[in-house]
This record gives structure tokens, C-alpha cells and sequence, in this order.
């Protein structure tokens, strides 16, 4: 189809596939996005345009990347969330304290994304970001997440997302993945062992309304497997999540 045939909703998905495209490959030409999302030149120009006119593309000679006002939208959905706020000065706090990297997530369709992330400058860099989207059952936030969850809210999940392998390490069976969850309520505390990346842990904690009990998120803190083992790994590092998630569940019952 060429881009004089898009139908409204059509164009408004181009859009959003270029400016996604845009935020992933941090500025590029025409001819590189058209080849990236495998449209015409001509489509892509003419998106870009539009973005452009509404403010959300800049262009810098002949590369456009995404613009600032993205960050209104970005902000409005972050401010959407209580734990945002207060979890910021936490993550940093166990980044200096780790020497790893942190994050603070929360549940959106199904997935796990990053709400703030930070790390140290030798702490083994990977694709966790602000707002990477990561799978529940592979991760140590996203099961600290789905322990929290009912049964009827993981079947949904896993009937949307199913329970794709990652790693050798990966959990692929629900028997095994509710066992693992029971663990995770019985003990307050969520592992990665190599199961999202070859090399890399990560441990999480699950944030909890202490009211009502419901659940707001989850922390996490990773790094490589030759630095995160024995009791820094299964003992030290929980320790101090979970002291960080109760300053937060804390914080968010007298804010």
C-alpha cells in the first residue's frame, strides 16, 4: 500500500511505528527508518512531516529524532503512578549502595515496565531502560509482580503472553511457575537466576499498599553473575530491598 491509501487509523499506526522507531535507534535519516520499518521513503517522509509540524519529531539536518514534547506525554503517564515519586531517591540509593543497577516497575498490560532506572557507570550495561516492557515470568520484578496477582489474573497473562524461553534457565512451566510464585509470597523476595539474560541476576521485591495490601510495584536490583552470587545474591541484596521497599510502602502511607 503507498501512502496516498492509508486509511486514517493506518496512518495514525505508521506514526506511532516511526516515532517508536525514532526513540530506538536515537535519531536517523529517512532512507535508514524506511528500511528499518520497511515502508517507502515517500510514507516516511510524510510522517515525519506531520510529527515534525505537532512538535514530537525534530529535525537536525537530515536526521530527525523524537522531540521534547514527548515528554509531557511521557510525564503525564509516569504521574499516574504513586510509587514514581517516591521510589526515585530509593533506586539511587540502592545503586550507590549495590555499585549494580535499579529500577522501580509496575504492571501494564501484562509486562513488567521500568518507571525510573539507574545504574553505575561499571555496572554491566544491557537494554534495561526507562520503559522497557519485560515479560513477568522471567524476571525477578515481574514475578515479585505476578505473586501478587490472582489466579485468574495470571491465567490472562500467560493466555496473552504464554511463557516463552529466554534463557536455559528459563521457567516454561506453570507448575513450576506457581511454585516458584509460592516461594515469592512465602518469602518476600523474587530471583532472576539467568533467566531473562545469559550472565545477569536480579532480585526484587514487591511494593504493597500496607492498607489494603494491594500491590504497586515492584524494585529490583541486577548485575552479572561475577559479582551477584552466594549470600550477596540469595541473602544481602533481598536485605536491602526489602528495608528500601518498606521506607516506600512507608512514604506512600503518610504522604
Amino acid at each position: 500500500m503507498n501512502d496516498t491509501t492509508e486509511s486514517p487509523i493506518q496512518a495514525l499506526d505508521t506514526g506511532i511505528e516511526l516515532l517508536e522507531t525514532l526513540g530506538e535507534l536515537n535519531g536517523a535519516g529517512v532512507s535508514a527508518i524506511a528500511d528499518e520499518v520497511g515502508r517507502p521513503k515517500s510514507t516516511v517522509h510524510r510522517h515525519l512531516k506531520t510529527l515534525e509540524n505537532r512538535g514530537y519529531v525534530l529535525k537536525d539536518g537530515t536526521e530527525y529524532y523524537v522531540g521534547l514534547k514527548t515528554l509531557r506525554l511521557g510525564a503525564n503517564a509516569l504521574n499516574r503512578h504513586l510509587v514514581y515519586p517516591v521510589t526515585k531517591s530509593v533506586v539511587n540509593s540502592l545503586v550507590e549502595e549495590t555499585g549494580e543497577s535499579a529500577a522501580v516497575a509496575v504492571e501494564e498490560s501484562g509486562q513488567a515496565v521500568y518507571l525510573y532506572y539507574n545504574r553505575t557507570d561499571h555496572a554491566v550495561k544491557t537494554d534495561a531502560r526507562l520503559g522497557i516492557r519485560l515479560y513477568l515470568h522471567c524476571t525477578g520484578t515481574g514475578k515479585a509482580i505476578l505473586a501478587h496477582m490472582s489466579d485468574e489474573q495470571i491465567d490472562r497473562i500467560i493466555d496473552q503472553h504464554g511463557l516463552p524461553r529466554r534463557t536455559e534457565h528459563t521457567i516454561t512451566d506453570r507448575d513450576e511457575l506457581d511454585a516458584e510464585l509460592e516461594r515469592v509470597r512465602r518469602e518476600g523476595v523474587a530471583f532472576d537466576d539467568e533467566e531473562r539474560l545469559d550472565g545477569m541476576r536480579g532480585v526484587a521485591t514487591p511494593i504493597l499498599n500496607q492498607e489494603t495490601g494491594d500491590l504497586l510495584g515492584a524494585l529490583t536490583v541486577a548485575g552479572p553473575t561475577h559479582r551477584v552470587h552466594g549470600d550477596w545474591f540469595r541473602e544481602d541484596i533481598p536485605e536491602l530491598l526489602q528495608r528500601a521497599t518498606k521506607m516506600v510502602e512507608v512514604n506512600l502511607t503518610y504522604r
